[in-house]
């Protein structure tokens, strides 16, 4: 969550920053390591969605579950052991 200027009400309020890291040097792969960071205004499961759209491949995420309509045919889960407990 990061703190963002609400206009007009002279306050602030909660927007998100989703961050997807890429780093295959662990397993081999030749591609940099890369970080690319998403704004949005809420923490709703559309947004990862919008963004990963296109993508096909490994992901590696938290438990929440606004991720979980990712998985499919396009997109495998790779849990960690932390959270693969929790189901």
């Amino acid at each position: 969550p990061v703190p963002v200027l609400a206009p007009g009400a002279g306050r602030t309020r909660t927007g998100r920053l989703w961050t997807y890291v890429r780093d295959e040097r662990g397993a081999g792969g030749e591609a940099p390591p890369a970080v690319l960071f998403h704004y949005a205004p809420d923490r709703k499961g559309e947004r990862p969605a919008g963004h990963l759209a296109r993508f096909r491949g490994d992901l590696h995420a938290d438990g929440y579950a606004g991720f979980d309509r990712l998985y499919g045919d396009r997109i495998a889960e790779v849990a960690c052991w932390a959270h693969v407990r929790r189901k």
